[in-house]
């Protein structure tokens, strides 16, 4: 296996007119069952400490993934 407990994917984030996270839509995903689907608020928590954003996820079968960004600099 070339790389285990790892993701990649890419889409949009959606913001409200507050500047809040409100929903990523997943246009590609290394996990075909994620392409096309939403990632609502209710699912996702988004926590950003300096370069750092952390997403704490369910899945609707109850799968919890966390994913942990770094900015690029």
């Amino acid at each position: 296996m070339a790389m285990t407990r790892g993701i990649g994917f890419f889409g949009t984030y959606t913001v409200d007119e507050k500047g809040e996270f409100s929903g990523n839509h997943v246009e590609g995903a290394t996990f075909p069952n994620w392409v096309g689907s939403t990632r609502t608020r209710e699912q996702l928590k988004l926590i950003v400490v300096g370069d750092r954003m952390t997403e704490h996820f369910q899945r609707p079968e109850g799968t919890r993934i966390q994913i942990e960004w770094t900015r690029v600099q």
